[in-house]
């Protein structure tokens, strides 16, 4: 994934148009400038906020931050150079905005303007710097240690072209198994209360897969397979173990077979392609705790 680096944001600010006698090539550098050697004017482009990150069980959120420094010195004539100064900033704030700063889902990009009025000290002249602080944030797979996993096994599943062995889904969430037996009532003649039956087994199994490129594919276990009918028209059937942690810190085991009744695809403003996936069990589910 592209990433904006402070080389590339001035090879950007060097293709903007400015007024006379403010940036040009010769004077916007990608690093800090010692103070006692600046040029006035003088553009920097510093990365205030390397690469962070913000990890939750569902996904990794990658902050960077940089800072755009323009700085004049002080000649008398404000209001000119205060219209000159908020020109430069107009044409440094388009150039950024034009410029892809991440290419993957991007959820925040911040770009905020300070002017501060710095006074004469000793030798050094006085001088005004406008700052822009550019913030970009995006959403990228969790790497996260999950509490949960969710294993589609191959022995015990009929699915067409099966894979050569049990497959691990990479980051499943907010599950939802539900399981049980219809209740089939039955009246009789001599009283009002009716007699109760087992009927069929019913029950549900619903969750959520951060989809990346691996949980996508040809075979019978990828997710893009799931909501198929096979060769002879039948929905496939599904063994998956599904494990998590209790709050003794012990881990749970569930076991059970399913069909895929469907396939949402979830395509969310600020968040993953998330695939949730809902299906009706067949099978009661085997629980064991270790």
């Amino acid at each position: 994934m592209a990433e904006a680096t402070g080389a590339t944001i001035k090879t950007q600010l060097e293709a903007g148009s400015y007024p006379d006698n403010t940036l040009s090539a010769d004077n916007i550098f990608d690093y800090a400038q010692y103070e006692a050697r600046r040029k006035y004017p003088s553009c920097e482009v510093v990365v205030v906020q390397p690469e962070s990150t913000t990890e939750t069980k569902k996904s990794t959120e990658k902050t960077v931050a940089y800072e755009i420094r323009y700085y004049t010195r002080n000649l008398g004539a404000r209001t000119d150079e205060a219209a000159t100064q908020k020109s430069v900033e107009d044409v440094i704030l388009a150039q950024i905005e034009s410029m892809v700063l991440q290419d993957h889902k991007v959820v925040l990009e911040s770009k905020q303007w300070t002017r501060q009025q710095v006074q004469r000290a000793g030798s050094h002249p006085a001088y005004l710097v406008s700052t822009l602080r550019v913030t970009v944030r995006n959403i990228v797979t969790t790497t996260a240690t999950a509490d949960g996993t969710l294993k589609f096994k191959l022995t015990g599943s009929t699915v067409d072209n099966a894979p050569g062995g049990d497959y691990t889904y990479t980051n499943v969430f907010d599950v939802d198994l539900a399981s049980g037996y219809r209740d089939v009532e039955e009246g009789y003649v001599g009283s009002n209360i009716p007699l109760h039956f087992a009927g069929h087994i019913q029950g549900s199994f619903v969750c959520s897969i951060m989809v990346n490129a691996a949980d996508m594919g040809t075979t019978g276990e990828k997710i893009n397979k799931m909501d198929k009918l096979t060769a002879l028209g039948e929905k496939p059937e599904y063994r998956f173990e599904y494990t998590n942690k209790t709050a003794d810190e012990s881990t749970i085991t569930n076991v059970f077979d399913c069909e895929i009744d469907r396939v949402q695809a979830l395509y969310r403003t600020n968040d993953g392609v998330v695939f949730r996936l809902i299906a009706k069990l067949i099978s009661d589910i085997t629980v064991t705790i270790s």
